[in-house]
């Protein structure tokens, strides 16, 4: 189907491999879930939605796949073998340029949901879930952030934008 050279080790790239995201090249989103076909279908219907999709069934896969490509979105499960979502979450977003996250996850309470954001996430989607919400989401996630220095982003830190100043978002 998807399958390159590295699906033994358990992630799929269905579209060539760049060094570089070009100008208009196409969004490059990393799917990381343990259950295969969950990550077959995404990438699947994401690729066919003009998206570079590569897929990973857990983090030491994830970190694998980022090593030859940085994605410009991850969309991670929380409840992986070994290194769960949440953990994994906090340290992508520990990095000198943490890419955007949207957690998956069946998880469907609102400290599971608080906790998911307050570690980095840029989203958080709960299963079942359609993959047209999902696509939602990831495009207004990159909207949001693909016009912001990697910089402003790593802090977890909620911000709104103004005139082109990045303003901290407080609670009402």
């Amino acid at each position: 189907m998807f399958q390159s050279g590295h699906a033994q080790a358990g992630y799929v790239n269905v579209c060539a491999m760049k060094p570089e995201a070009q100008p208009n090249s196409p969004p490059h989103i990393l799917v990381v879930d343990d259950d295969r076909q969950i990550r077959a279908m995404l990438a699947r219907f994401l690729h066919d939605h003009g998206m570079d999709v590569t897929t990973a069934g857990d983090g030491a896969q994830m970190f694998d796949a980022m090593a030859r490509e940085t994605p410009d979105l991850i969309a991670l499960d929380v409840m992986l073998p070994g290194e769960n979502g949440f953990a994994l979450c906090r340290r992508l977003q520990g990095a000198e340029q943490p890419t955007p996250v949207i957690l998956l996850t069946a998880m469907n309470g609102e400290t599971d949901r608080v906790v998911g954001l307050e570690l980095g996430a840029d989203d958080y989607i709960v299963k079942p879930f359609n993959p047209r919400e999902l696509l939602a989401r990831i495009r207004a996630v990159l909207r949001r952030t693909s016009g912001m220095p990697r910089s402003e982003r790593s802090n977890g830190s909620p911000t709104a934008s103004r005139h082109g100043h990045s303003i901290p978002a407080t609670a009402a």
